[in-house]
């Protein structure tokens, strides 16, 4: 027995299944809106806290940056057998400026001569200034009783370059140059701490302050300094002037000199790295390098924690979206079922109802995934405009967004895709006849 069809099997192309979803779309449109707002929320939400996490992530890399540790110190370890004035080599401060990264350096050390140093604004008997170094100071401390008497300040002997590492800034008159150091010039420069207690409060006429008896010009007073903190209460002067004065730093006094490196920001690893080699290309290991530690650690953690705070957020409003969808659209199929069931007596397969109504979702959700992207890009530049903050938006989180939104609405049109197919056409036409 011979068994032959009775007609040819139906089929459809991908051009009329997207035909046909385009014209049940445009045939109800207030529909298609509120199926597609889900998608609209969810892939907007989903753009806006991608591009949150990038913008805020951003936003801590600045806050850091300007944390991160921008000094290094570098000292030697030892000295050799007969050091020179200055442990290091004549051009030091030029070779640390030709490392990548720095912005100056120089070398300083605290003056110490054996006896404590008394700074005054005007000269002391030398019977006074013996006494007070015989008492180991007491004279001295009795003295410094009132503005502008002998007292026992810090005194630094420092190198131009210092004072740009220290970033040094003045509230009036300059700072000490290299003319200064090469002519062995008695000038100084004041902390803000220091200058108060001589009694320096401006320098419209000239200041002369007594280090030891000592007579030094005081041609800047500092505001404010990045470098050490003791500069505020310190009398700070040329190094080749306190040589030329009091002779080479003793280490047995423990006032080596010390480098200190102005580097920019995340330069300073690197740097602290390279500048012993550069100090002393057969002994880098003589000179000891302190590098402050950097939030570093912390930054990451932030950044981490962040992104994975708005990634989450973002997927579950993703998946709120994909649920709102297949709920919509399941109601959407049950109210549906005559032309379902019509579909299915003319000729139909269950394979082109499941394709056209997941090709009616996935429409959907293609717009509903352009219009998201576009209301999250808004959203984040209001945001970053609002907390003063730069946009950041990658373009790998926006363009996929269109695509995001399609695959969400191809995921929730497919149970009831796949309720649609199992409409009977008889069940489906008497249910329509009967309502």
């Amino acid at each position: 027995m011979i068994r032959r069809r009775i007609r040819q099997p139906t089929r459809l192309r991908s051009a009329d299944a997207i035909g046909e979803a385009c014209t049940a779309i445009l045939v109800k449109p207030a529909r298609a809106v509120v199926t597609s707002l889900g998608t609209l929320l969810g892939v907007a939400w989903f753009v806006t806290a991608l591009g949150l996490a990038s913008t805020a992530g951003a936003h801590v890399t600045s806050a850091f940056a300007h944390r991160l540790p921008t000094h290094v110190w570098i000292s030697p370890k030892r000295a050799g057998p007969a050091p020179a004035a200055v442990p290091y080599p004549a051009d030091v401060q030029q070779r640390l400026r030709a490392l990548h990264g720095v912005v100056a350096a120089g070398f300083f050390w605290p003056l110490r001569l054996g006896r404590p140093v008394i700074v005054s604004a005007r000269p002391q008997p030398a019977t006074e200034g013996s006494a007070g170094a015989a008492d180991g100071g007491t004279a001295g401390n009795r003295r410094a009783s009132g503005p502008g008497a002998s007292r026992h300040a810090p005194v630094i002997a420092a190198s131009p370059g210092f004072l740009a590492a220290a970033a040094v800034q003045l509230s009036s008159g300059r700072l000490f140059d290299a003319w200064d150091q090469a002519h062995h010039a008695q000038v100084c420069v004041a902390g803000t701490v220091a200058a108060r207690a001589l009694g320096i409060r401006t320098l419209r006429k000239q200041r002369t302050v007594y280090i030891n008896n000592v007579p030094c010009v005081v041609i800047g007073i500092v505001s404010s300094a990045s470098g050490p903190q003791s500069i505020q209460r310190s009398v700070v002067l040329p190094s080749a002037t306190a040589i030329a004065l009091w002779g080479p730093p003793d280490e047995r006094a423990g006032a080596m000199p010390v480098l200190l490196i102005l580097t920019r920001p995340g330069a300073a690893g690197m740097v602290a790295r390279q500048a012993p080699y550069v100090l002393s290309q057969d002994r880098p290991d003589q000179f000891l390098v302190r590098l402050p530690p950097g939030p570093g650690a912390l930054r990451g953690q932030v950044i981490s924690t962040l992104t994975s705070l708005f990634y989450a957020l973002g997927w579950v409003s993703l998946a709120i979206g994909t649920l709102s969808i297949a709920s919509v659209t399941w109601l959407s199929v049950r109210e549906r079922s005559a032309e379902f069931g019509l579909r299915r007596a003319v000729g139909a397969r269950r394979r082109h109802i499941v394709a056209h109504v997941i090709c009616e979702s996935a429409i959907v959700g293609l717009i509903g995934g352009l219009a998201g992207a576009s209301l999250g890009v808004a959203t984040i530049i209001l945001v970053a405009h609002a907390r003063g903050w730069v946009p950041v938006v990658a373009p790998l989180t926006v363009l996929p967004a269109p695509v995001a939104g399609a695959a969400a609405g191809i995921m929730a049109g497919i149970i009831p895709a796949m309720f649609a197919a199992r409409i009977q056409p008889a069940e489906a036409l008497t249910r329509s006849l009967a309502a």
